[in-house]
């Protein structure tokens, strides 16, 4: 059975900019995204579900969205919520920037973690060879250089004993 995660746009597009996106279909995942995060996005890939939110899950995204928590985020958040998993993967700078600040005990104990989480399943299963030249390309790319992105995402590569 694939265990589920729910993905933000963020990270999506930063591994569609330097062609790994596809290596998500290689992973023992079940990748989730919300309605309002491929609205974002506009990818249409076979491993990439995604997910209409309704009732119960569609007023926990509205009520985080009235904590300015941007909407797809906010369906992130609503969505790994209902799926009880205790993490998304999410690089949006204000999004983090917000969930520091939050004093919501729903979202207490979701973690975000970033695109460095593929960076080592992708490792771990082989898949690429070297972590730091794709992530160096990934900040780059991105325009992530010296910001909250870079540092949480080196900080959990760290942290995994890279």
């Amino acid at each position: 059975m694939l265990k589920i995660l729910v993905v933000d746009s963020s990270s999506l597009i930063a591994l569609e900019r330097v062609q790994l996106l596809d290596f998500l279909e290689k992973l023992n995942y079940g990748i989730v995204v919300p309605k309002k995060v491929y609205e974002e996005i506009k990818i249409n890939k076979p491993y990439i579900k995604v997910k209409e939110l309704v009732g119960k899950t569609k007023n926990e995204a509205r009520k985080f969205q009235k904590l300015n928590i941007g909407s797809g985020e906010a369906e992130c958040c609503a969505l790994a919520l209902s799926l009880r998993l205790n993490f998304i993967i999410c690089d949006d700078n204000k999004f983090i920037n917000k969930m520091f600040y939050l004093n919501n005990p729903k979202l207490f104990n979701l973690k975000i973690l970033g695109f460095s989480f593929f960076l080592h399943e992708f490792f771990k299963n082989k898949i690429i060879d070297n972590i730091w030249v794709n992530f160096d390309k990934i900040i780059k790319l991105n325009n992530w250089e010296r910001s909250e992105i870079q540092v949480a995402n080196y900080t959990f590569l760290k942290e995994m004993g890279y």
